[in-house]
């Protein structure tokens, strides 16, 4: 798998002579470098070998530089800017960005901004667009990384803001996701050395650039009628509305089996008995592919809990043709009604 980088340090400002920033995204500025990485439980990997290729510039400390990445972002796989928090202490992988300046000192332009916006239009707040929990499942582990919700309010907030303002409005997109980008604020290297923040922003890239693939087991409750139960998700779920079959993420150390016999446990309230697996299913969402597998399951439960799902129904082969299912669960429930339930 080989994708694409766009990626930008600073230029030094204020009183430093120098920016870390600079010297570590010149490590790897028109560089291809060849990643392996391992998958970090719950999430997996589309590929644990990826070929990453890094273009981009060093960018001046000022509004011209917060600019000048805008006309090229649409190009690229991903985007990481990398900048220097002087008051850091580790690698800060910054969640969002705020529709705010108030600059302590004057950027390289002289330039000082009290209490402005950064986008008159804009939200007063953007989210990273890089999937969030693989991202911390990934680094919980490494000493050296933390996340961050201060991304500042100076040329770096600046920067990013900007960044995903365009990504947004333009609607930029990547294998059918908004295209991720992210800023890391980075330590001098005597806190964090060169050598360990240049494997972290490697890992970085690789791991944004590529989507999540997320296990998930879902569970195909049989009656005595040949009837199967489905599930509608709630209104305030993602996909509210739609149709699925009981079940959900397998946890980090969990067994599928596992799994199931937890999750109807707390989606439904009952006890189950794993019978036979049935089908493995992968569906590419836009923010991640979820790999599927269903078993066939039985339960003595005559009480069910509505604990997580505004409602649910046993439905035979005409009355489970006419739910609106989840887009993943459509291609295996039709199989299914080809078959017809009693074959299960």
């Amino acid at each position: 798998m080989r994708t694409r980088i766009w990626l930008t340090g600073f230029q030094p400002f204020g009183s430093h002579s120098q920016n870390p920033s600079q010297k570590l995204v010149e490590q790897l500025l028109d560089t291809v470098h060849s990643q392996e990485i391992q998958s970090m439980s719950p999430y997996g990997l589309e590929s644990n070998s990826i070929e990453l290729e890094f273009n981009g510039r060093i960018l001046t400390v000022d509004e011209a530089g917060s600019r000048s990445s805008l006309g090229d972002i649409e190009e690229y796989d991903a985007v990481i800017h990398v900048g220097l928090n002087e008051n850091a202490e580790k690698i800060r992988l910054e969640m969002c960005a705020v529709n705010e300046s108030n600059f302590r000192i004057p950027d390289n332009s002289g330039r000082i901004v009290s209490e402005g916006f950064v986008e008159e239009s804009g939200l007063a707040l953007l989210h990273t667009t890089v999937h969030r929990p693989s991202i911390e499942a990934a680094f919980a582990g490494n000493e050296v990384v933390e996340m961050s919700e201060d991304c500042g309010r100076f040329v770096c907030n600046e920067t990013y803001y900007r960044t995903l303002h365009e990504i947004e409005t333009k609607g930029f997109q990547s294998r059918n996701r908004s295209i991720p980008a992210i800023f890391v604020h980075i330590p001098d290297f005597s806190k964090v050395s060169l050598e360990e923040q240049l494997a972290v922003l490697l890992e970085l890239a690789a791991r944004i650039s590529q989507k999540p693939v997320v296990q998930v087991v879902g569970a195909v409750l049989i009656n005595r009628e040949h009837e199967i139960l489905a599930c509608q998700r709630s209104a305030g779920q993602v996909m509210g509305g739609h149709w699925e079959f009981p079940g959900g993420k397998i946890d980090a150390g969990e067994s599928a089996i596992e799994a199931l016999e937890r999750e109807l446990l707390e989606e439904l309230g009952i006890e189950i008995e794993v019978v036979s697996f049935i089908e493995n299913v992968v569906h590419d969402y836009p923010s991640m592919i979820v790999s599927l597998n269903f078993y066939k399951c039985v339960s003595n439960a005559e009480v069910f809990s509505q604990n997580v799902h505004d409602d649910f129904q046993w439905v035979d082969e005409d009355s489970a043709a006419k739910l609106d299912w989840l887009p993943a669960d459509i291609g295996f429930v039709n199989r299914l009604i080809g078959c017809g339930f009693s074959s299960i």
